[in-house]
């Protein structure tokens, strides 16, 4: 319920920030076309050319709980815990649970942060200052080896259903420092691991930020596809919040003539 409703909160919102979207983009397709007499391509420029990313905020306060990484949670309970019964207590939910939380909070945001930036930085070299907001929906990465996975039981928190694979959702503002007004947004998107298990190729790795592998994949994965869909509403001036940023070239072939 929580994750629901924190997309209900997200959708509401939303369709304020579209709207305030639409009005940033049409004013920075203005100013990119102003003093432009030959007829512009079809796609247009890119008004977010002139912006450059100075900060990104990440906030949880939407976030279905508990926040999970399973490839963390060893370190951050012994890491919140002064002693090995302390950390025991930690990992079995008994003690220290905000302490817990707060600590794989500020590990999610360490590799969100610069996958953002990387995702980002490319189409955003300009002069003016934005901030880019990401609002976190999702992390629910379980054990591979846990009881749940190897029997494939469903898995229930405090009368929710949690997902069955690993999973991360995240909505992303890209704001006009200087206006306060947004000029790119995308989401929710989810990126989810479905366990498949590849033998080559496989598509873009991931940098390695942070200690879990499984979690630095996913948020890799959701900030190129954020930053598809914000450079797709960029250069058509149109929201499609049911977007999810993903391009995929299955087979191509190249003749010369």
């Amino acid at each position: 319920m929580a994750i629901t409703t924190g997309m209900i909160r997200f959708a509401a919102t939303a369709a304020v920030s579209g709207r305030l979207l639409a009005i940033g983009l049409v004013a920075l397709m203005a100013v990119a076309l102003s003093g432009c007499e030959t007829v512009p391509a079809p796609d247009g420029p890119n008004p977010l050319a002139q912006f450059r990313l100075t900060e990104v905020t990440v906030d949880f306060s939407r976030a279905d709980r508990p926040l999970l990484v399973a490839d963390l949670d060893g370190e951050i309970s012994q890491q919140v815990s002064n002693t090995t019964l302390g950390a025991v207590g930690t990992r079995l939910g008994v003690v220290n649970q905000d302490g817990r939380q707060a600590a794989l909070e500020q590990a999610i945001r360490a590799n969100v942060e610069p996958h953002v930036r990387d995702a980002f930085n490319p189409m955003m070299q300009g002069s003016r200052a934005a901030r880019a907001v990401v609002t976190i929906h999702s992390v629910f990465i379980r054990s591979r080896v846990g009881l749940q996975q190897l029997t494939g039981a469903r898995v229930t928190v405090n009368g929710q259903r949690r997902p069955d694979n690993a999973q991360f959702a995240a909505s992303i503002v890209i704001h006009d420092v200087e206006t306060g007004i947004p000029v790119g947004m995308a989401g929710p998107i989810t990126r989810t691991e479905d366990g498949t298990i590849t033998i080559a190729g496989g598509g873009p790795k991931a940098p390695p930020y942070g200690q879990s592998a499984r979690l630095n994949q996913l948020v890799f994965e959701f900030a190129q596809g954020a930053a598809n869909v914000v450079r797709r509403e960029a250069r058509t001036g149109m929201y499609d919040e049911d977007d999810q940023g993903t391009e995929r070239v299955i087979w191509e072939r190249r003749f010369k003539l």
